[in-house]
C-alpha cells in the first residue's frame, strides 16, 4: 500500500509542475510578459481545386514572397486543396468550399474559449504586390512597433466621419494624466481608416469607413486587449479599466496571453531588444519578498522569478500532500 500512496503522491507533483510551468509567475508587470509570450499566428490560406496550373502558380508566388518577406511577421502559408472531402471548413472560418478558386484569405484564430476561426480578409484569386506590403507593413504598425517598448501600452486611434464626437481630445488627457501619474505612461497611434495601406488593421477589427471613432487599446508585440470600443462607448473609464489590467504583477492568473488577439504584423528582433532594456529599467519590486534578497544582488528581479514558481509550486504541493493525509487517516478510521 505504501507505494501506492508514494505513486499517487508522485502523480500529484507532476501534474502541477505541468499545471504551472516556471514562467507562468515572474516578478515584472503583465505588460512585461507581453513582451515575451508567443504571437498568435494567422493564416494566409490560398483554397485551390488541386492541381489546377493557376493555383500552383499562385502558391509558387506566395511562397517566394513569403520567404524574402515574412521572416518577421505572425502569418504562415498553408495551401488547402477544396476538394478535399476531409475539410473541416470551420477550421478556416467559412460554412463550405469556397463558391470560386483559386482564392486567399487571411484567416484568424479567436484566442476565447471556445476558440473559433474566423476571416480577416480575402482576396480573389490572391493579393497584388500593394495587397502584400499591405499585410507586411503599414503607418501604424510602424508607428505602433516604435512607441509600444517605451510605455504601458499604445491606444490606437481611428477617428470617425463626425468632427463633433471625436474622441481625441479625451485620449491626448488620458496620456498626460498617465505620464504624470504612471511612468512611462501611455502613447496615442492615429491611423486613416480610408488609408488603403491600413486596410488590414481595419479588416481585422471590423472598422467600416463611415462608423464612428474607434479606439484598442495595444500592448506587447502587438497584442489587442478586448474588447476594443467604438463612439460613446470610448471613456476614460472603459480605457483605463484595460490599461491596468497591465500594470499589476503576473502571476499565474493573469496571464497576457488570455488578455486579446496579437495584430498581424512583423516585429524584429531590435524590439525584443529593446523591450528587454526597457523592462529591466522600470525595475519591478511588487513581487519582491523584503529580507530575501540581499540589496547588492546585480539582478535581483531575476533571482525573484526563479524562486517565485518554486514557492507558488510549494505551497500547492504541501496543501496536495496535507490533502492526502487527511484523507488517509479518514479512510483509515473508517476500516477501524
Amino acid at each position: 500500500m505504501r507505494w501506492r500512496r508514494l505513486s499517487l503522491l508522485a502523480l500529484i507533483v507532476s501534474v502541477l509542475a505541468v499545471a504551472f510551468p516556471g514562467d507562468a509567475c515572474n516578478s515584472g508587470s503583465v505588460r512585461d510578459a507581453g513582451f515575451s509570450a508567443k504571437r498568435d499566428v494567422h493564416r494566409l490560406c490560398v483554397f485551390t481545386d488541386g492541381a489546377n496550373p493557376d493555383g500552383e502558380a499562385i502558391l509558387a508566388r506566395l511562397r517566394s514572397w513569403f520567404e524574402s518577406n515574412g521572416k518577421y511577421l505572425n502569418v504562415t502559408l498553408e495551401p488547402v486543396d477544396a476538394n478535399d472531402a476531409a475539410t473541416h471548413w470551420e477550421e478556416y472560418g467559412i460554412p463550405s468550399r469556397p463558391p470560386n478558386v483559386p482564392v486567399a484569405a487571411l484567416v484568424g484564430l479567436m484566442s476565447s474559449s471556445p476558440r473559433r476561426s474566423f476571416v480577416i480578409d480575402h482576396w480573389s484569386p490572391t493579393p497584388n504586390e500593394a495587397e502584400l506590403a499591405a499585410l507586411l507593413a503599414s503607418p501604424a504598425r510602424d508607428a505602433l512597433k516604435r512607441a509600444i517598448t517605451d510605455v504601458w501600452a499604445v491606444i490606437l486611434y481611428s477617428p470617425g466621419a463626425k468632427a463633433e464626437e471625436k474622441k481625441e481630445p479625451l485620449l491626448n488627457s488620458m496620456a498626460q494624466q498617465w505620464a504624470a501619474d504612471h511612468p512611462p505612461g501611455i502613447s496615442i497611434v492615429s491611423f486613416d481608416r480610408t488609408d488603403p495601406r491600413e486596410r488590414l488593421i481595419c479588416s481585422f477589427v471590423g472598422l467600416e469607413p463611415s462608423g464612428p471613432d474607434w479606439a484598442g487599446v495595444v500592448f506587447g508585440r502587438g497584442k489587442l486587449m478586448t474588447p476594443p470600443f467604438e463612439g460613446e462607448s470610448i471613456t476614460e473609464s472603459n480605457l483605463n479599466e484595460l490599461l491596468t489590467r497591465l500594470t499589476v504583477p503576473c502571476t499565474c492568473l493573469q496571464q497576457s496571453m488570455t488578455l486579446g488577439l496579437d495584430l498581424p504584423m512583423t516585429w524584429e528582433p531590435q524590439f525584443d531588444a529593446k523591450a528587454a532594456d526597457a523592462v529591466q529599467s522600470l525595475g519591478y519590486s511588487e513581487t519582491v519578498v523584503a529580507g530575501t534578497i540581499p540589496e547588492a544582488s546585480p539582478a535581483p528581479h531575476v533571482l525573484a522569478a526563479a524562486l517565485l514558481p518554486l514557492a507558488c509550486m510549494s505551497v500547492i504541493v504541501a496543501a496536495a500532500v496535507a490533502a492526502l493525509i487527511v484523507w488517509r487517516r479518514r479512510r483509515m478510521k473508517d476500516e477501524g
